[in-house]
């Protein structure tokens, strides 16, 4: 599989906004991530590169999942595939943080995606996401068949991560993410 073909397009805007928020959650103290989401169905292009057009928090769907490390539970996964069954989205990438600058998957990272699919873009993030501001800065990771992984960094990863310059769609493409977000929040009664 060319991973680059089967890559992920987001906006600038949306990439610096989820790099702070990761930051943000992390507190520089632990780890923290998200699912980046697209819209399902086939790409207006016909392409196989889904473009992300949201991004829901792993703490946003499954509150007591950020330990230090990650233990996103059973719930977090309902809530996620009922939040994109709810607005036609898919999972098309995650990304998690790591404490240091080394953005190779662990031997846990390796062991257990997010999503176990081939195809599947899991991301990492250095020193918990402070100072990230270019897909060159990440890890990237592509599930191939058979449970290996393609790995890539620097300028590599940057050819299967694109970041597109923000256009008129990058206000509405925020106030998705906002909006995304304020549903998966725990309502106070």
């Amino acid at each position: 599989m060319n991973a680059a073909r089967h890559g992920l397009t987001l906006d600038k805007s949306l990439f610096t906004e989820l790099a702070g928020e990761l930051a943000r959650r992390g507190r520089g103290e632990r780890e923290t991530g998200a699912f980046l989401l697209a819209r399902a169905g086939r790409t207006r292009d016909g392409s196989r590169r889904p473009r992300a057009v949201a991004v829901v928090y792993y703490d946003d769907l499954d509150p007591g999942c950020l330990t230090g490390g990650i233990a996103f539970t059973a719930d977090g996964y309902t809530a996620l595939a009922a939040l994109c069954r709810r607005d036609g989205l898919r999972v098309a990438a995650d990304i998690h943080t790591h404490p240091l600058r080394d953005v190779r998957q662990s031997l846990t990272d390796a062991a257990h995606p997010m999503r176990a699919l081939p195809g599947h873009i899991a991301l990492i993030a250095p020193r918990y996401a402070r100072g990230v501001t270019s897909p060159a800065d990440l890890g990237v990771h592509v599930l191939q068949a058979g449970g290996q992984w393609q790995s890539a960094y620097g300028r590599d990863a940057a050819c299967i991560v694109r970041l597109t310059s923000a256009g008129p769609a990058a206000s509405r493409l925020q106030a998705v993410t906002r909006w995304l977000r304020s549903l998966t929040r725990p309502r106070r009664t």
